[in-house]
């Protein structure tokens, strides 16, 4: 099976865009930071366009808390836009912006001051002038993006270095890059203003240090675990679910947590044991996939993909920019999905793996067949090639992310069936 590292990506986030048919430093007792999520719900100002839907990021750097004590928590909202970006509030020095927090990237930047294009007007941009606490770095900084739907894109920048809040957490001397160049293909539509990565070290360009990395070596959490739990349809909503940096929370899954070493260190990367679409119906055995939460679907092979949507019923005409729609009236008679993690059935509904937007149904999985020469997923000789298990997946299942043992850990969430219906 061949490695995603092989690659030399780091596949990030799927923005959908959908048509509608309507309208503190705490005492030395065990920290961690409990970050909670809000959700949107006004969806009718969801795009008229598909365009865009799918964004891969490839890293390259061209050179020319809870406080327990138990009385005090460090929370912080996120916001859940229309399920497919979640995003929450951090500080760079004196500044503030909304930030996309990505777990399959491992730099954190922002738009610069210094971006004169109209894109960067539309977000907050950092500017180092107004900050004390700014250290000049000044290393070139280069990211290129790759869509399916226009050609590809590159963000350039540079490096610097100030604190970092998130939280209520101060991270000291975080380098960070400043954007200078933001495309308006995709950005111009995006909530957030830049992406901070919850990657490992080993794919963060440059050799720059991570946020949570930084957070550890500080003090600022005692356990060097990342939890995430996502709520995609919840009943209040105010509650989107959490991300808490530097812990778990037992209260948010049941039974016990399946434990996975990573295939690949780096990306949160592991083996996929099978993925049956109904019963005894195995699409792919033993491959490879990314959990990444700055990606909004299921992102497979093509010819994966075919085999998914001929049992969906899906037709080629239901293809909408990279995207499929599926009559809503027939989503409670699909099928599960069976995905075997660490020799255990983890379970998605077709409420699951189908997202609804206001009578609009699209299908969570989708492909990069059509992506740059240096991406090579989905070609029809590789059938189960690299996987992206992105929110569709996530918002699923409790997961564990331990940067001390290089592993994820898996749980069913309090508020969703998980285990198979196949007998």
């Amino acid at each position: 099976m061949q490695s995603l590292g092989k690659f030399g990506v780091a596949l990030t986030f799927v923005l959908v865009l959908f048509l509608l048919a309507s309208n503190v430093e705490s005492k030395k007792k065990r920290r961690r930071v409990e970050i909670r999520i809000n959700r949107e719900t006004n969806h009718t100002k969801i795009l008229k366009s598909l365009k865009n839907q799918q964004l891969v990021i490839e890293n390259k750097l061209q050179l020319t808390s809870t406080s327990e004590d138990t009385s005090s928590v460090g929370i912080e909202s996120l916001i859940n836009s229309y399920n497919t970006e979640f995003y929450g509030d951090i500080q760079i020095g004196c500044q503030s912006f909304k930030i996309l927090f990505d777990t399959a990237s491992a730099n954190l930047w922002v738009p610069s001051s210094q971006c004169k294009e109209p894109v960067c007007f539309q977000h907050n941009q950092y500017n180092s002038s107004k900050c004390s606490s700014y250290i000049a770095n000044g290393t070139s900084f280069q990211i290129q993006y790759a869509t399916r739907v226009t050609e590809d894109v590159i963000l350039k920048g540079f490096l610097s270095t100030d604190t970092l809040e998130i939280a209520g957490l101060t991270i000291k001397d975080q380098t960070f890059a400043e954007i200078v160049t933001l495309p308006e293909s995709v950005f111009n539509r995006s909530h957030f203003d830049g992406i901070l990565g919850l990657g490992l070290e080993q794919i963060a360009i440059g050799g720059v240090t991570p946020p949570f990395n930084n957070m550890i070596a500080q003090g600022l959490v005692d356990q060097p675990i990342i939890s995430l739990s996502l709520t995609r349809n919840a009943s209040d909503p105010s509650n989107g679910g959490k991300l808490l940096l530097g812990g778990s929370d037992p209260t948010l899954y049941s039974g016990c947590l399946t434990y996975v070493p990573l295939s690949v260190v780096g990306y949160w990367q592991i083996t996929v044991g099978s993925f049956s679409l109904g019963c005894n119906k195995v699409i792919c055995s033993k491959f490879e996939a990314i959990i990444d939460a700055g990606t909004s679907l299921i992102v497979v092979p093509s010819c994966a993909l075919k085999k998914i949507n001929k049992i969906l019923g899906i037709k080629s005409s239901d293809k909408r920019d990279g995207v499929y729609t599926i009559n809503c009236n027939k989503v409670s008679s699909l099928p599960d999905i069976t995905i075997n993690i660490g020799r255990k059935d983890f379970t998605l509904k077709p409420s699951d793996y189908i997202l609804n937007y206001s009578g609009t149904c699209v299908s969570g999985f989708t492909s990069l067949a059509q992506g740059t020469q240096d991406i090579n997923i989905g070609s029809e000789d590789n059938c189960c090639s690299p996987w992206v298990l992105g929110d569709v997946f996530l918002s699923t299942f409790y997961i564990q992310l331990d940067y001390e043992y290089k592993r994820i850990a898996i749980g069913s969430r309090v508020t969703n069936y998980s285990t198979s219906s196949c007998s």
